[in-house]
């Protein structure tokens, strides 16, 4: 690359809070035209990073600049205006609003509405950004709303895109198609950071590739052509080797069968619930799930998942069908899970899953409060502390003790944390939803373990995303779309490949 091509550069940029420093002297350089991959487990500050790029926060030390000119942002807003411009993997749309009206709210005041609108549209025609102006955001899929967010930020003239994970949520051929829109957006002279834990998506897109390790860059503007392998990149992420394959791949130990029981732990008959104004938000659901195998719902979010899963763990009602429980039969009214019987990782571990603010002893408490009652009505605190510091000794969870803050941990340590908790209430169904969302390789890695290792002892719904992860993981998964079971796949017979782009178009709402 040439200094001519420098569009947007980092000298220095240190970050600190409190005792902790988040960034050390960070030097990046990002050109125009090019896809800028950055890669870090999670915790190596590559958020941080991004945070004070897109003006959410301000550096202690070192500088921005854009075109060669030293900048400070005061505000997302202020490096929007400078054309610097954020996709974050959680969308900032209302989701009452049409697509049009999302994006007019990002209109400055001094332009005139419909010109600014038309506009967008004919950016949108350019970069076959295919999106709906009068759909409202609740009706859109994950990548329509993508595509809204890219299309919001270069409404703005942004010559610096940041997307953040932008793959997490959507089906493949939603991928396909966003990559194809920064492959428009590169041969237009734009700028693309690209924030990834996968890998393979690394290689087979990037232009330049830099590594951030517990807050510093390793590695910075590699070219592509000169890594040899994924796991050349996974060294400079974590600082050592790092086995790659998903579980089963390479390892017969691990992948070894477990014994299905023949009668099923949890059967469900066409349940239906969740939703608002009487719409349920899942319909006709029927499955079951037996000890010892692996029952994988996969699908883009917001097809009515997360709305089974709470219906399923109780947080929510049903409002209609039945269940079979270890035995007992519930219809949609009387349905409570046994009390012990049952254990939930919500999607959501630091809102839904644990209290930040508290304790891991607290947080462990959360859950199995009543396995510590003495017969006097007290609780049995020595026999708490000993089985939060055993959990967290067979999960591995980094942790310097059991009166540590839930909020200090990393997301993978916290990921790992909720796991060992509800493993030990000794469950006979264990849900886990989106249990590696937003994990680096190596914490997923450990997930997958986990879950591998307690399937033999217990019957796991696993709700997920990552298809990949669905397919290395599952004895069977079910496609879910707009809140219904299109299909229920087996995948135990190892002799014939499953059927990635069925699948995948399945998730989409294309049937055959």
């Amino acid at each position: 690359m040439t200094a001519a091509s420098l569009l947007f550069a980092c000298r220095g940029l240190t970050k600190r809070f409190g005792d902790l420093t988040a960034n050390q002297a960070i030097d990046l350089d990002v050109h125009q035209g090019c896809i800028h991959a950055l890669l870090g487990e999670n915790g190596a500050g590559k958020s941080t990073l991004m945070s004070m790029i897109a003006g959410r926060l301000r550096p202690d030390e070192g500088e921005l600049l854009l075109r060669g000119e030293p900048v400070a942002f005061a505000t997302p807003a202020q490096a929007l205006a400078a054309g610097v411009g954020m996709v974050y993997q959680r969308f900032m749309l209302v989701r009452g609003l049409t697509t049009a009206e999302n994006i007019l709210l990002t209109a400055p005041a001094s332009q005139n509405r419909d010109a600014y609108l038309a506009r967008a549209l004919e950016l949108a025609e350019r970069f076959k950004l295919q999106i709906r102006p009068g759909a409202r955001i609740g009706e859109l899929s994950m990548g329509e709303r993508q595509r809204v967010e890219i299309l919001k930020v270069l409404a703005r003239d942004a010559e610096l895109l940041i997307l953040d994970e932008p793959t997490a949520i959507l089906t493949p051929p939603e991928i396909d198609t966003l990559f194809e829109v920064l492959s428009r957006l590169r041969e237009e002279g734009r700028a693309i950071i690209f924030i990834t834990h996968k890998l393979e998506e690394v290689l087979a897109l990037a232009d330049e590739i830099s590594v951030l390790r517990k807050g510093r860059m390793v590695a910075r503007n590699l070219d592509p052509e000169r890594i040899h392998s994924k796991r050349e990149l996974a060294r400079l992420m974590v600082g050592r080797e790092v086995l790659l394959s998903m579980p089963g791949e390479h390892d017969e130990a691990e992948d070894d069968q477990a014994t299905i029981d023949e009668e099923p732990v949890i059967e469900a008959r066409n349940l239906a619930g969740g939703g608002e104004k009487g719409r349920p938000a899942f319909k006709n659901i029927s499955f079951s799930i037996r000890r010892g195998e692996i029952f994988a719902v996969v699908g883009v979010a917001g097809n009515g998942q997360n709305q089974l899963t709470a219906c399923l763990s109780g947080m929510e009602p049903f409002t209609s069908g039945a269940l079979s429980f270890g035995g007992r039969n519930f219809t949609y009214r009387s349905w409570k899970p046994p009390r012990g019987k049952l254990a939930y990782v919500p999607e959501d571990r630091h809102r839904t899953g644990s209290v930040p603010s508290m304790s891991l002893l607290d947080n462990f408490l959360l859950t199995t409060l009543d396995r510590f009652r003495s017969r006097f009505g007290g609780l049995d605190m020595d026999a708490a502390r000993k089985a939060t510091r055993k959990a967290i000794e067979d999960f591995e969870v980094a942790a310097t003790d059991i009166d540590v803050h839930a909020g200090n941990l990393s997301g993978g340590n916290l990921q790992k944390f909720l796991l060992a908790r509800e493993f030990s209430r000794e469950p006979d169904l264990f849900i886990a939803e989106q249990p590696t969302q937003g994990l680096d390789i190596r914490a997923a890695r450990e997930v997958w373990r986990a879950l591998l290792r307690e399937r033999k002892r217990r019957a796991i719904l696993l709700v997920t995303g990552d298809l990949k992860e669905a397919l290395s993981l599952a004895d069977r998964i079910a496609v879910m779309f707009r809140g219904r079971f299109l299909e229920i796949m087996d995948l135990r017979d190892k002799k014939t490949d499953p059927p990635l782009e069925r699948i995948g178009m399945l998730m989409a709402g294309v049937q055959a």
